[in-house]
């Protein structure tokens, strides 16, 4: 099953949706439930008996309906309640792990009709998901919370580590002398930040209207990071495959993988035996945290001088031979680098 199949189904049940609101007025009740999504030619097939109402769903009308034993069943719209007290009759050889029949009914019919299933447990008060293969609990929003809040903490922790190996950084980017061993750390540290971005953002979704403060957070503590990452590979690199390709090689790493240096040095381009030599820095990091210094030009200077101690010792009538470099902007690019040097040497930059 397909994550955006999942996010779509999380998005229409987190908190402040109609169809949540639902759910949680049915688990206040205490009357348990059993919900079909799914429009009228594809639940057909399943349903043996049951009233057929058409009528306009509303969080309040289908908690009401759900006191009855049996399944309601609304149109994938979420607009019309079609059916109530809907005896449910799946193939009865569709395999479930499900021991009440609630439930068993639930996981076989999502199996058979391939639409979302919802049961409301009720004496545990748990909201379960099916859909096809896909069994899911819907988690209290105050834990999903508390969740999140730590899982802030360590994106901040993450986020001091990675401008502290920064700042250590630079300083060998200027000097012509980066062990490769701490640029793998820096991408271990960018890429460990990303992933957890990327399952706080999953955890977002099943928030909600209550994941928005969160999200401020979020995009603090992440600004700059893949920008980061991206042009830590480009002054690196060996290989000379596109940069996004070599990002998104990183990406996908294991997670056991990631911890190995040795693993990301190699989609960089780097053998065994080349790995306790320091490398020059091409500088693209560096120069992006010059003022109005375009990227266009940033390649440039890069192709023409090689490194970011070459471009640094450069005068400026050198500077100046670069196509999109003028007087004015040579004097800039020496100013900026100077002022960088000192700056990272006396505690760093953000990223």
């Amino acid at each position: 099953m397909r994550k955006d199949e999942q996010r779509k189904i999380l998005e229409r049940t987190a908190p402040g949706t109609p169809l949540r609101e639902a759910l949680d007025r049915i688990v206040q009740l205490g009357t348990g439930g059993l919900i079909v999504i799914a429009d009228r030619e594809v639940v057909a097939p399943v349903i043996s008996a049951g009233f057929e109402l058409n009528a306009p769903f509303t969080p309040q009308s289908l908690a009401e309906l759900c006191k009855m034993d049996r399944a309601v069943v609304v149109d994938e719209d979420l607009r019309t309640i079609l059916y109530a007290n809907a005896h449910l009759v799946p193939d009865p050889t569709i395999p479930s792990a499900e021991t009440g029949t609630r439930h068993r009914v639930a996981e076989q019919t999502a199996k058979q009709i391939e639409r979302p299933v919802i049961a409301i447990s009720e004496e545990r008060k748990k909201i379960t998901i099916y859909y096809k293969d896909w069994r899911y609990e819907l988690r209290d929003p105050l834990a999903l919370s508390s969740q999140v809040s730590q899982a802030l903490l360590i994106l901040d922790r993450y986020r001091r580590e990675l401008h502290e190996l920064l700042t250590e950084l630079a300083p060998m980017e200027f000097e012509r002398k980066v062990p490769l061993d701490h640029v793998a750390m820096v991408i271990q540290k960018a890429v460990q930040m990303i992933h957890l971005e990327e399952e706080l953002q999953g955890l977002f979704v099943e928030l909600g209207r209550e994941a928005k403060l969160f999200r401020h957070q979020l995009r603090g503590l992440m600004h700059g990071v893949r920008e980061t990452l991206k042009l830590v590979v480009m002054d690196f690199r060996k290989d000379r495959r596109p940069p996004e390709e070599l990002v998104k090689e990183i990406l996908n790493l294991d997670p056991e993988d990631l911890l190995v240096p040795e693993v990301i040095l190699k989609i960089l381009g780097y053998s065994e035996d080349e790995l306790d030599i320091p490398v020059p820095s091409r500088g693209f990091r560096i120069l992006s945290k010059i003022p109005r210094l375009p990227p266009s030009v940033i390649e440039r200077l890069v192709e023409e001088l090689g490194s970011l101690d070459q471009i640094e010792r450069a005068n400026r009538r050198q500077l100046q031979r670069i196509k999109g470099i003028a007087e004015t902007r040579a004097r800039a690019i020496k100013t900026g680098l100077s002022r960088l040097r000192n700056r990272y040497l006396s505690g760093g930059l953000e990223l």
